[in-house]
């Protein structure tokens, strides 16, 4: 009976030890930017590399399933504006063919729509990546949602990628994690 008891707590420890955590927020202390994951996904900070000042990926345990990385970009430029000035810019055609135009180089741009946040208004961009020499044959096949908020302080970035075919299913999820981040003021 005690070597059963055993058996069924040391299965019962490795399958509280396998499950995934609870979405915990995540914050960079330096630049402000912040995470609440949705449920069923973690945020962990990543390599922000040169062009970024803080990242994270915000994905599912799965590793099959796809993912989003939120990055963070200081914009010097923005810090004579008030919130206001840069919200009313991001509402005019002119920043729609701006962001259009910023992201033709690398995707064809699919559709670009206002998108709002907290007192936050930017873009919601979906893309495909274009194809180019060198790139792994599954870009082929990958769709971008992108969300942009710029704030005095900077811009936020978010982009998840899934295969084309998948990306309906994914989309809500999608929008859900760009929800979840809030972006350094």
């Amino acid at each position: 009976m005690a070597v059963r008891f055993l058996r069924v707590s040391v299965l019962a420890a490795g399958v509280l030890l396998c499950a995934p955590a609870l979405a915990e927020p995540a914050r960079d202390e330096a630049t402000g930017l912040a995470v609440d994951p949705p449920p069923g996904y973690a945020a962990h900070r990543t390599d922000a590399g040169q062009r970024y000042a803080a990242a994270f990926d915000i994905r599912k345990p799965d590793p099959s399933e796809p993912g989003c990385r939120v990055g963070f970009q200081e914009s010097p430029q923005n810090a004579g504006l008030t919130q206001d000035q840069i919200n009313a810019f991001t509402a005019k055609k002119e920043w729609n063919d701006l962001i259009r135009a910023t992201l033709a180089l690398y995707y064809d741009v699919v559709s670009v729509e206002p998108f709002e946040q907290g007192g936050l208004a930017g873009a919601a961009v979906v893309g495909d990546i274009k194809p180019a020499e060198g790139q792994p044959p599954a870009n082929a096949n990958a769709r971008s949602y992108f969300v942009l908020l710029d704030t005095p302080r900077g811009r936020t970035t978010v982009v998840c990628v899934t295969a084309k075919e998948q990306f309906d299913q994914h989309r809500a999820e999608f929008e859900a994690v760009a929800r979840s981040v809030q972006p350094p003021r």
